[in-house]
């Protein structure tokens, strides 16, 4: 009997699910919403920072690095801490009724960003888009653990990851286009993304019947027995740092690169190979490369690598991965602060070490977060690791305003802000060792009892 046919036996996955190539349509359509969702969301989120910080008169907010860090601290912890709750409510009312939901917070909310200028005003419609993405969260990702079992689940995380990097590659590559023309096509483009996703929708179908409604009370009661399970939360707890790091290079390094590297002999390079390319990505009175063209290697070597690495690394322990993607980071930090290329050779060298780091360490936390939990409680025990993302947003954000705005600018050294961001990327992996050697074989035995 083959490794799909022992799953099917066992239950891990319904027969009438499976496609001829081993997973459900669900698990297809499913990973087509997240390409889209992310298109919008990177195309946003990679500016964010520019977007923030560009004067008025220039067709940006004008927000100080206070301003910003807050924005980018606040709002995308909200984010991924309300999916502690949408992912136990889906699970009651059903993932096509809140998908939909999600799409119809998101499709305006987007465009909307374009269209206000005041701080508080900002504030309110990101934190729309946040919601909507909030519902949406935790339940594209329950369905890949739904619709896979112990015999492709690092497999499917990793077409997953794959397809979340597709939409990570392609919307900023875009974005960064239309900016050209205007800001607010940005965000009209953002809005495009989302609607799309209501025609995939109709598609997708429940990968599993939605248990019976019940009242918030009792969601609130389930949620208080997940966060009694100590070893659980002390890993969201050492993967926040993980988050706190990765978000630097959205938040942060666009900023350096605009501020602090001069990319202008990677652009002459350019304009020696293809004229056209260049003036494609050029910014700055068009004498530099746009800062979201540089990051755009982080994405592009995503694509062409993840899925060859997780069929590597599918049966190969998942902390040992973690701590080594995470020391990546910490040396791709290095790099950026005290490495000998400050042109845009050396940004691309370190935005290629990180992604190496991202490889390892970020499909694998979901996928030991899927392993480890019960199978019938997946969009629930997905939502909390989404907590984990929410507190490294909260430190990212902050450190990121403070680092940036004291360390780099007020101070005239970025080298000790990257070296604070590494700081933390080392205690983050110690961490993780740390738990690895006392508190992962109760998660284990979790499970067993579950069984």
């Amino acid at each position: 009997m083959s490794q799909l046919d022992s799953a099917v036996a066992r239950g891990e996955i319904p027969a009438q699910q499976i496609t001829q190539g081993g997973f459900s349509r669900s698990f297809y359509m499913a990973n087509a919403m997240e390409i889209f969702e992310r298109l919008a969301w990177y195309g946003f989120f990679t500016l964010s920072s520019l977007y923030m910080s560009t004067p008025l008169a220039e067709g940006g907010l004008g927000f100080s690095d206070g301003q910003r860090g807050f924005l980018q601290g606040a709002i995308p912890f909200l984010l991924y801490l309300l999916p502690v709750f949408t992912g136990a409510l889906g699970d009651r009312y059903g993932y096509r009724r809140m998908f939909l939901l999600a799409f119809a917070i998101m499709t305006p909310s987007y465009y909307l960003l374009g269209q206000v200028h005041a701080f508080w005003a900002f504030f309110a419609v990101l934190l729309a888009v946040a919601l909507g993405a909030a519902i949406f969260k935790p339940l594209v990702v329950a369905t890949v653990s739904r619709t896979t079992g112990d015999h492709n689940r690092g497999l499917g995380f990793g077409i997953f990851y794959t397809m979340v990097n597709v939409g990570g590659f392609v919307g900023p590559l875009v974005a960064g286009l239309v900016r050209a023309v205007s800001w607010d096509r940005v965000f009209a483009m953002a809005s495009l993304w989302i609607a799309i996703n209501f025609a995939l929708l109709l598609f997708y179908r429940e990968p599993v019947q939605s248990g019976e409604t019940k009242k918030p009370r009792s969601v609130l009661r389930e949620i208080g027995t997940v966060l009694r399970n100590r070893p659980f939360v002390v890993y969201l707890l050492l993967m926040s740092g993980f988050w706190a790091c990765y978000n630097q290079i959205f938040i942060t390094l666009p900023l350096y690169i605009r501020d602090f590297v001069d990319t202008a002999p990677m652009l002459a390079w350019i304009q020696g190979w293809s004229p056209s390319l260049a003036e494609a990505v050029a910014t700055g009175g068009a004498s530099q490369v746009g800062p979201e063209f540089i990051i755009a290697f982080n994405f592009a070597s995503i694509l062409l690598l993840q899925i060859a690495i997780s069929k590597r690394c599918q049966r190969l322990p998942v902390m040992p991965l973690l701590m080594g993607g995470t020391l990546l980071l910490a040396a791709a930090f290095l790099w950026l602060g005290f490495g000998p290329l400050l042109g845009g050779a050396g940004l691309v060298a370190a935005v290629l070490i990180f992604s190496l780091g991202e490889m390892f360490a970020s499909p694998k936390s979901q996928e030991y977060v899927a392993a480890v939990m019960p199978r019938d409680r997946a969009a629930m025990f997905m939502g909390y690791y989404f907590l984990s993302m929410a507190l490294g947003f909260l430190l990212a954000g902050f450190l990121s305003g403070w680092g940036y705005g004291t360390l780099a600018k007020e101070w005239g050294r970025p080298d000790l802000m990257w070296g604070c961001f590494a700081l933390i990327a080392v205690a983050s992996a110690g961490g993780l060792y740390w738990f690895d050697r006392s508190m992962a074989r109760q998660l284990a035995a979790q499970k067993e009892v579950h069984r």
